[in-house]
């Protein structure tokens, strides 16, 4: 009860703060279906279970030129409550989740709409693994974790207020390698809801910056903490160099060489710590949101640090802070399971 009373309370402050916005604000209420992948043998038997999930968001859009020149779109910023209850209440539980949420239009007509859905926040976990009381949920291993998610969605407006919404939600949530075992856990998930527009503001239209077409050259650097053992956590550093080219719209294409220094890692000599690798990326470039997938080849590993893997994906998002500085946040994986977290600063010259 207390925990739905707070939930209220800040939902109501928030969509007081939202109307208070200029341009348009609406709120959703989303269902959602899905399956659980079971990226591990190990997990097959637990991962057996459909989660089901409701969802509520508050989104605003402020349909000035300054707004469009974020992502060269209008797009929507909001806030997302949602409930994920994983119908395994013995060994799973439910997530409850908040998450800050980002969502570019990608075409309109008359009636019907596309957006992509993006949004990172923390999860709240009932269950997670215990060793005795709960050993095969090895999904999660600590109640306060990462949410990172992913939803294209199509919208047809049945009236001035009114949207009926479909979406596809791809979710990740980890611990970000704080604590282990960290194998994490991906829920595709199916969702029908509804939209109600408090403020409808009109969508004027811009025209786009010009795309160039050159070749763009950055520096960035990840840091983290790593466990370390017997209740200590050191730093792990993460430099990488590379370079990328607009092919259309707003894809773009590079690649790369990343150097990351690990000090959690047991090793006679400092250079033992070091972790080379070169990388493929392929950007997806709204304004001044970048979203790159890294793929990378280890060109060499410490003795013991992941034996069985040559290649790994480092997933970015970052924001350009002006022509030059960028700041954003990192996931590095190897196939669906997630090592770490990191946050990262950036420079393009």
């Amino acid at each position: 009860m207390k925990r739905s009373f707070l939930i209220g309370i800040f939902l109501f402050a928030w969509s007081i703060l939202a109307k208070s916005q200029s341009g348009t604000h609406r709120l959703g209420l989303e269902g959602q279906y899905g399956w659980i992948i079971a990226h591990n043998p190990e997990l097959e038997q637990v991962a057996q279970s459909s989660p089901i999930a409701v969802g509520f968001s508050s989104q605003w859009m402020k349909n000035t030129r300054k707004n469009w020149e974020a992502c060269n779109c209008f797009h929507y910023l909001g806030l997302s409550l949602s409930v994920v209850d994983f119908q395994n209440s013995k060994e799973l539980g439910q997530a409850w989740n908040v998450a800050g949420t980002f969502e570019p239009i990608l075409f309109r007509s008359a009636k019907w709409s596309g957006s992509l859905s993006t949004g990172l926040g923390v999860s709240y976990l009932t269950r997670v693994y215990d060793p005795i009381e709960n050993p095969r949920n090895t999904f999660f291993s600590a109640p306060v974790s990462f949410l990172i998610f992913l939803a294209p969605k199509i919208s047809y407006q049945l009236s001035e207020k009114w949207e009926f919404q479909a979406s596809l939600n791809y979710s990740h949530i980890s611990n970000g390698g704080q604590r282990q075992p960290n194998r994490g856990m991906n829920f595709p998930m199916l969702g029908l809801g509804m939209v109600h527009y408090t403020r409808r503001g009109a969508l004027n239209e811009f025209e786009k910056t010009k795309t160039v077409k050159d070749w763009e050259f950055y520096l960035d650097l990840g840091f983290n903490t790593q466990d370390a053992g017997e209740d200590t956590r050191k730093p792990n550093f993460v430099l990488a160099g590379g370079t990328y080219r607009r092919l259309a719209g707003i894809l773009a294409l590079g690649g790369g060489l990343e150097l990351a220094k690990d000090f959690s890692l047991l090793a006679d000599r400092s250079r033992e710590r070091l972790i080379p690798a070169a990388f493929a990326e392929p950007h997806l470039l709204f304004g001044r949101f970048d979203f790159a997938m890294r793929y990378a080849a280890y060109l060499s590993k410490p003795e013991g640090y992941q034996e069985d893997k040559s290649f790994y994906q480092r997933y970015t998002l970052n924001y350009h802070l002006g022509r030059h500085f960028r700041v954003g946040a990192g996931l590095k994986a190897h196939g669906h399971v997630a090592e770490y977290m990191d946050l990262r600063l950036g420079w393009r010259f």
